[in-house]
């Protein structure tokens, strides 16, 4: 409820900033006036409804999907768009302050000149405009593939293990972008294929279809997944039950050998979300000290936890390399790992960017990706 309300408070106050930006210095008509009022506040609130129409299935999936692209492509429009507004104003005010103080002022640049307000104002909706379209088609195309080695006299034979992270399946999922990036994992010959969390975003009935899609995901030493929050919050026991029904292992405090590489596979829950049911010591029971230890973790955070006795190299997902700008920034404070190859504790650490989107379809500087992972023998 905390949350809720932060949200509401911090809306209103975005909402209110921009409004007065845009039109009150402006002598626009009303319905121009009213108009642009009912942009913002939608824009901003829009996803309020949206969430109980999901909860509670109000309307048919076809509509649903509908609103929830145009609502959330309105929710990071206006946040972009609020965004651009407070930097200029900031630069524009100082900039002629500094100006003004050298005696070097124009009324024509006066950021309370109404003409040359209305030019700014038509630039900033512009420039905010084309990068949520921008933004919108980076989440749209395939993720990148991205590849990182890892070296260790422990691996006998090398091992190619293809990660996808952050999925999170929901009815407003393309079924062909899923089976996309299927062909495209299976088109890398991976040895071994893992799914590091947040696959499932939704109930499980509304997306059954799309977990089918999945079964097709092929590599001689098996297919791995452990949980997130997204499958924590969408009954984690149902989504162990639809994972293995497609021929996936769901990997819950346990693991796997792949003996011709002595590369011990294992899986934990999510840190984040029930961190009191990880059990370390029951993770690693079937392995042998001499294996190289792969952990699949969906949180990074788990990562400074562990010694090097216990793991030699953790894949994570979680943090969507922040998604979108600037969010950075915040989703590393809470994270300490953000995206790519990390060292911490003796211990290799990789954060995929995932391979999906939450919330809006939106990426801007944080574009998703598929890792290939190489397990070389030293």
């Amino acid at each position: 409820m905390s949350l809720f309300l932060a949200f509401v408070i911090v809306a209103a106050a975005c909402s209110l900033i921009t409004i007065r930006n845009l039109i009150s210095y402006s002598d626009f008509s009303r319905p121009i006036k009213i108009g642009a009022m009912v942009i913002v506040f939608t824009g901003w609130f829009g996803v309020i409804p949206l969430y109980i129409i999901q909860k509670y299935n109000l309307l048919p999936d076809m509509l649903y999907g509908f609103l929830y692209h145009v609502l959330y492509f309105m929710l990071v429009f206006v946040f972009i768009l609020f965004v651009c507004l407070m930097l200029r104003d900031l630069v524009w005010f100082m900039t002629f302050g500094v100006f003004k103080f050298f005696g070097h002022s124009s009324w024509r640049w006066d950021p309370h000149n109404e003409d040359t307000l209305n030019i700014a104002n038509l630039l900033a909706i512009t420039l905010s405009l084309f990068i949520c379209i921008y933004s919108t088609w980076q989440a749209h195309k395939l993720p990148d593939i991205i590849e990182m080695d890892f070296y260790s006299d422990k691996i006998t034979n090398n091992i190619k293990i293809v990660q996808i992270s952050d999925l999170n399946l929901s009815r407003v999922t393309s079924a062909e972008r899923i089976k996309s990036i299927v062909n495209k994992a299976n088109s890398l010959m991976p040895d071994a294929i893992v799914l590091t969390g947040d696959i499932i975003n939704d109930n499980i009935n509304k997306i059954s279809k799309l977990l089918e899609e999945l079964r097709e995901l092929s590599a001689p030493y098996g297919v791995f997944a452990v949980m997130g929050e997204r499958e924590f919050s969408n009954n984690v026991y149902e989504a162990k039950k639809a994972f293995e029904n497609n021929g996936i292992t769901f990997l819950f405090n346990g693991g796997s050998t792949i003996k011709v590489a002595n590369i011990f596979i294992a899986g934990i829950p999510d840190y984040s979300s029930m961190s009191e049911r990880i059990n370390l010591w029951r993770t690693i029971y079937k392995s042998k000290k001499e294996n190289y230890r792969v952990l699949l973790s969906h949180s990074p955070l788990i990562v400074d936890a562990l010694s090097k006795e216990l793991f030699d190299v953790v894949l994570s997902g979680h943090t969507l390399g922040g998604q979108f700008f600037p969010f950075h920034w915040f989703v590393k404070r809470l994270n300490h790992y953000l995206a790519g190859n990390y060292k911490v504790n003796d211990i290799d650490l990789f954060v995929s960017r995932g391979a999906g989107n939450f919330g809006p379809n939106v990426r801007l500087f944080a574009p998703a990706d598929i890792a290939i992972i190489n397990l070389r023998s030293k």
